[in-house]
């Protein structure tokens, strides 16, 4: 048995890269912000729908760390 493969994007420049990060921090942004307004609410408190948040907030926060840095180029 191998070892599970890092994940590598292929053809991505710097200008994608950096258009792909300002769209996961706004969407990183929204879906915490929705977040908070969740947990503030004393009408329903809806966990199944905070924990679907959480989750979508931490696999944009993988997909930004993925990206290549200016650097790497």
């Amino acid at each position: 048995m191998g070892h599970p493969q890092a994940t590598t994007l292929v053809n991505v420049d710097n200008q994608n890269s950096q258009l792909m990060k300002e769209r996961l921090m706004h969407d990183i942004t929204r879906l915490e912000r929705k977040l908070e307004q969740l947990k503030i609410s004393d009408d329903n408190r809806d966990f199944s729908l905070q924990q679907t948040y959480r989750e979508m907030i931490h696999s944009r926060r993988e997909m930004l760390g993925s990206l290549p840095t200016n650097r790497e180029f």
